[in-house]
């Protein structure tokens, strides 16, 4: 290759690579600054970064990869009940040889959470969008429990260790609810009931998904808040 394309060619990668780094840091910043002003909208506390929370979360993605950060993370009262919602990533070291050539770069993995706390330490109990896949993996190892709306069973994967628990809970009225939500996600983890998305979640999605997360709250039963308060 001439020496003068290759000097050119140079100049481009290093112009677009710098291009990225500056939009990526306009968006960043436009976050935060939309972050704070929701925040202050609401009344809730806004804090640019505070990794105790990843710490304070177990299961997926939480204590995975490395240089786990959890940023733009809000705080307040929803419905009534204490809530954190936070942009959480953690990184992977990806490894690439060509020739004799191995380069290496570190791979983020982004994630939206909101988490509702209901007050009350509840058993472990997982709901997630069903797939053909992870339906037939279900049935075949028994983790996936089936329930009476096979609409629901088609739609979502439940993971629990007391049938009964989740059966109580997920009770017809729950699952036509969340029926209208069939990307929805959510699971029970001690006294909190987490909403877990992956990628950069819009800023305008954070308010509907805390209302999702009440409005299952709202639909557990009393007979069940009183087994687990009891």
């Amino acid at each position: 290759m001439d020496s003068g394309v290759f000097v050119v060619l140079f100049v481009i990668v290093a112009a677009a690579a710098v291009g990225i780094g500056i939009l990526g840091h306009l968006a960043a910043k436009k976050r935060r600054e939309g972050m704070a002003a929701l925040a202050y909208a609401r009344g809730w506390t806004y804090t640019e970064r505070d990794d105790r929370w990843h710490d304070r979360f177990q299961g997926s993605p939480f204590g995975l990869g490395h240089t786990r950060r959890s940023t733009n993370v809000l705080q307040g009262s929803y419905d009534g009940r204490p809530f954190v919602a936070f942009d959480f990533v953690y990184h992977t070291t990806q490894v690439q040889t060509t020739g004799k050539t191995t380069t290496t770069r570190q791979v983020p993995h982004h994630f939206g959470i909101v988490a509702l706390d209901m007050g009350t330490a509840f058993p472990p109990l997982e709901v997630t969008p069903e797939g053909f896949v992870g339906r037939f993996i279900g049935r075949l190892t028994d983790s996936d429990i089936e329930l009476e709306s096979e609409a629901f069973n088609r739609a979502f994967t439940v993971t629990c260790p007391d049938r009964k628990f989740a059966s109580d809970v997920l009770h017809p009225r729950m699952m036509e609810v969340l029926l209208q939500y069939p990307e929805s996600a959510f699971r029970f983890e001690r006294t909190w009931i987490l909403d877990v998305e992956s990628g950069t979640v819009p800023l305008e999605s954070i308010v509907p998904r805390l209302q999702r997360v009440d409005t299952v709250v709202d639909q557990i039963p009393e007979f069940v808040w009183r087994e687990v308060r009891g």
